[in-house]
């Protein structure tokens, strides 16, 4: 950190002084694990980004980039922390083209704007033809509700996050059933290398790269491969209807066995989660259901053309009453929109909450889902600290929320035992553990990325060879890259 207040004169002129933050109350506020950076960049473009990365290769200066700080508690500590490069001021939608399906943004967008911006963007104008090749006089358009169009991602702390952290965190949520994972909707990128060079894969178009894919492999990257600036996606049309089933059940097992029952049937549901009571009380403190006394609540996302949620609600409601569901309510559209942003941040503390919160994502075999939860309730409920949790229940995936007071040594142990024992289950079926966020001081005991996998030493070789001299948020990924 010494070198950097010694050439900070340099960056400054650089980047001007308005791009430059020293002040004690803005380097607090960009703290990573304990880790407070000597200066924090604001750049306005690519181009200040790469000025700032290259000044930091010269100078050997390590750099963390960061978005909204919602997925900051990722990862190892960094080995060191000189500058961090605050993308906040990089907001600009470069190209909405909502005729072709596609968007080009910043990495500092917010994706609620996104959102926001693109449901109102009318995409299914059109000039009819009276025959095979004579266009009508008149244009039409669609005459739905929902005209618009979106980013088809659902991710943690929707309200919060920056596409960029998005996509350096490969951040996906329960609607990853329907809409798949933001590798599969990323076109392309503009990037940043370590070395400055400003990189770009991709663009407009499906199947435009030949070679190496440069944007898929930035998905998850977590900022160590350089900083993501500008990306494009490709679109979809807002749903005709969206509606949530909320489903109560006294046990386990009868939820488990509504979703195994809706997967063997043609319907093609956005979400089928599972929460305990636990996950539950989450939700109520937020406002936004309670379901009394029921131990586990399935909840069904669907959305689509009309008739097709009418048809899924009404299926699915007689297979949740023929295994045993309490009652069932239904969220229409916006209590809909706002039931899934509350389960985006179920990892978040609630109001009041002073103790820790550890999150954890268990990944396993889809058809090892009940085995890995009936493993996790067996061992939480007997380790002591208080749990959450919410099980993805096609996608093969569980989100895992402890709460330990970070202060009484016995809990801590207890809960690091637990994650230790999950993370043992999940591997007995060739799955794995990743700790999403966790108090600073525990992470040294944490196995935070679980255990790396084969291609570990695949994933080195392309770290040292885009980063020699690991200034990118080094420490920070899987074994310490």
């Amino acid at each position: 950190m010494s070198d950097i207040k010694e050439k900070l004169g340099e960056l400054v002129s650089l980047l001007g002084e308005d791009a430059v933050e020293t002040e004690p109350e803005v380097t607090a506020a960009h703290i990573v694990d304990g880790m407070t950076p000597g200066a924090v960049v604001f750049p306005k473009n690519t181009d200040q980004v790469s000025k700032a990365v290259r000044f930091a290769h010269q100078a050997h200066l390590a750099v963390v980039p960061w978005g909204s700080g919602s997925k900051m508690t990722m990862g190892n500590p960094p080995e060191r922390l000189d500058l961090v490069v605050n993308t906040t001021r990089m907001n600009h939608m470069i190209d909405v083209d909502t005729a072709n399906m596609t968007i080009t943004v910043e990495a500092g967008v917010k994706f609620r704007d996104i959102q926001a911006r693109l449901a109102t963007e009318e995409d299914r104008c059109y000039l009819p033809l009276k025959d095979l090749v004579t266009e009508a006089d008149e244009v039409i358009c669609s005459e739905r509700s929902h005209s618009g169009s979106f980013l088809p991602l659902d991710p943690a702390f929707a309200e919060k996050a920056t596409i960029g952290g998005i996509i350096a965190a490969n951040s996906s949520g329960p609607r990853q059933l329907l809409y798949r994972l933001p590798r599969d909707t990323i076109l392309g990128v503009r990037m940043v290398a370590p070395n400055g060079d400003v990189l770009g894969s991709g663009g407009k178009t499906v199947k435009n790269v030949s070679g190496y894919d440069i944007s898929k492999l930035m998905v998850g990257s977590l900022g160590t491969l350089g900083i993501l600036c500008e990306m494009t996606f490709k679109l979809l049309p807002l749903p005709e209807r969206m509606d949530t089933l909320l489903l109560p059940f006294d046990a386990f097992s009868g939820a488990a066995a509504l979703a195994e029952r809706v997967f063997e049937t043609g319907l093609l549901p956005a979400a089928v989660e599972i929460m305990n009571s636990g996950a539950c009380e989450r939700l109520a403190v937020k406002g936004i259901t309670d379901q009394g006394e029921a131990g586990y609540m399935a909840a069904v996302a669907l959305e689509g053309f009309e008739q097709a949620v009418d048809r899924m609600t009404s299926e699915i409601r007689a297979m949740a009453e023929a295994e045993g569901a309490r009652s069932h309510m239904v969220l229409s559209e916006e209590r809909h929109r706002s039931f899934w942003l509350a389960v985006s941040d179920l990892g978040a503390p609630t109001d009041g909450e002073e103790s820790a919160l550890i999150g954890a994502k268990l990944n396993y075999p889809i058809s090892e889902w009940k085995k890995i939860v009936n493993a996790l309730e067996d061992i939480c409920s007997r380790s002591g600290p208080a749990y959450a949790f919410q099980v993805r229940t096609g996608n093969g995936i569980c989100m895992l929320y402890l709460t330990a007071n970070a202060s009484d040594p016995a809990v801590v142990d207890r809960a690091v035992e637990s994650l230790g024992a999950l993370l043992d289950r999940c591997r007995e079926v060739e799955g794995n553990l990743v700790v999403q966020n966790a108090p600073a001081e525990m992470k040294p005991r944490l196995k935070m990325w679980g255990e790396a996998a084969p291609h570990f030493v695949v994933m080195k070789r392309i770290k040292d060879r885009m980063d020699p001299t690991r200034i990118m948020s080094p420490g920070r990924f899987v074994g310490g890259l």
